[in-house]
């Protein structure tokens, strides 16, 4: 387990959940740590505030190839008790795949997500080979309350693409950006 970031919704406080540590809020306007106590938000990576939702919304940390959603924690409350996360339903990855490397997801805003997974072509085995023949998996979708009040990841649309030869550390976390 790494690091985990996430933005609150004022726009100027950044929440860092780190390993063993706990978890800090950063005031970019008054240049402030805050600790918010030992809990861990339930996230793999970055997570993003969803306005349309009023929470947080990123890969799940204890449920691989899930979505999370969690109450934002107010940057004012020194103390973390854990926040109320519900994990979406739908899977949106199959980590259990022995060909899947890595996954992650961007923002496009309205809701919208872009998952990023790397996977290897048939035939490559990880384990002895540094570089190897790779397949970026990007699927769309977005996350909405249904009218039964839980949370789906709909919508979803995937497309594969080849990619060259890779090496090994290029694969371990592809990242995209939305503009």
């Amino acid at each position: 387990m790494g690091k985990r970031r996430r933005l609150y919704p004022n726009g100027s406080t950044i929440f860092l959940s780190v390993a063993d540590r706990g978890t800090f809020s950063f005031d970019t306007g008054r240049l402030a740590w805050t600790r918010h106590g030992s809990c861990l938000l339930p996230f793999h990576g970055d997570a993003y505030f969803v306005r349309e939702l009023d929470a947080w919304v990123g890969l799940c940390s204890h449920q691989k190839g899930y979505i999370t959603v969690c109450n934002v924690i107010s940057p004012d409350d020194g103390r973390c008790g854990y926040p109320t996360s519900t994990t979406v339903e739908d899977r949106v990855y199959n980590n259990r795949w022995k060909r899947h490397l890595a996954a992650s997801l961007t923002y496009m805003g309205n809701a919208e997500f872009c998952l990023l997974e790397t996977i290897t072509r048939k035939g490559y085995d990880i384990f002895t080979e540094s570089r190897m023949r790779m397949l970026l998996r990007l699927a769309t979708f977005q996350v909405e309350h249904q009218h039964s009040g839980e949370v789906r990841a709909v919508d979803m649309r995937t497309m594969l693409y080849k990619c060259p030869h890779w090496e090994m550390e290029c694969s371990r976390s592809p990242t995209a950006f939305w503009i």
